[in-house]
């Protein structure tokens, strides 16, 4: 299967891709991280094997100023936890998913997590994660329930979009939006909420996922060669989780849950609106495009 190596001991690794972000936003981060692997080696569930995590910080800032010794992380407490920090820099800005793909061919773990700065990761997600997907072999990439910090639902998960549903989320005025509100939660895929489950840590199959936080089977994240570098910015997620749904299932797992404090590009600015039409034409071209 996928994942037989993990059974013994899982080995994880992650890649957190920074420009300029806040030392306090990516400290969030790194201890909740420290948290939840905390938990991984603390449970009895893991009695198989002893989890270890290598963390690749990698700093696109065209002058990299980046030092993990001044973010004030606890070592101790990382290396109790079996992190590893690995610090990459000195390319410049390179754009989100080929500062990903720099540490794809150093990876030697069962599981991959792709993170944003701005994302906090929630006690028990990574063991939640873990568990499930070594009893999915099939499985290979996860994404997480998601709020904002002030804890308003968001919806990571996507159906495949197209240019009205863009145009309804990011220029439409609010009594259009509000006439289209079931096309755009069918986009959104809000029936992932509503749905009872029995078992919850039930997955539902889904197509798109957010690049803020994307659990991968590193095989098959080789294996497609990571993000497509020729998204600079926006989209790269859209078409990795498609690429990857090839290989095996897309899922949504709602024991895996997170805080995010990213999204609305059309509200950036001039800079972040173009990147956005940019990658959004090169997504279509290469995937097809879906006017309604």
């Amino acid at each position: 299967s996928t994942f037989e190596t993990c059974m013994t001991t899982p080995r994880l690794s992650a890649s957190i891709v920074t420009y300029l972000s806040p030392p306090a936003e990516l400290l969030r981060l790194l201890e909740s991280i420290c948290v939840a692997m905390e938990a991984v080696r603390n449970s009895e569930v893991r009695g198989r094997g002893v989890a270890t995590l290598v963390i690749h910080l990698i700093d696109n800032a065209e002058i990299p100023e980046l030092d993990v010794r001044r973010l004030g992380v606890d070592k101790t407490r990382f290396t109790l936890a079996g992190i590893t920090l690995v610090l990459h820099q000195g390319w410049g800005n390179v754009g989100y998913g080929r500062g990903h793909n720099r540490v794809l061919p150093l990876l030697e773990s069962d599981f991959h997590l792709v993170l944003n700065t701005d994302v906090e990761i929630a006690p028990d997600s990574l063991l939640n994660a873990i568990d499930y997907l070594e009893s999915a072999p099939d499985t290979v990439l996860v994404s997480p329930a998601a709020t904002d910090f002030l804890g308003n639902k968001q919806h990571l998960c996507k159906s495949y979009p197209s240019i009205f549903i863009f145009w309804l989320r990011g220029f439409a005025p609010p009594f259009i939006r509000r006439t289209f509100a079931k096309t755009m939660a069918a986009y959104e895929r809000r029936d992932l909420e509503a749905r009872p489950s029995v078992k919850p840590a039930t997955a539902s199959p889904v197509t798109i996922v957010s690049g803020c936080c994307m659990l991968c089977s590193t095989r098959a994240l080789q294996q497609v060669k990571g993000f497509d570098a020729d998204f600079f910015l926006y989209f790269e997620d859209f078409d990795l989780s498609l690429r990857l749904g090839k290989l095996g299932d897309v899922v949504y797992l709602p024991t895996m849950r997170v805080r995010h404090g990213g999204g609305n590009a059309s509200k950036k600015g001039s800079d972040h609106q173009r990147y956005f039409m940019r990658s959004a034409v090169r997504f279509f071209n290469k995937n097809g495009w879906k006017l309604f």
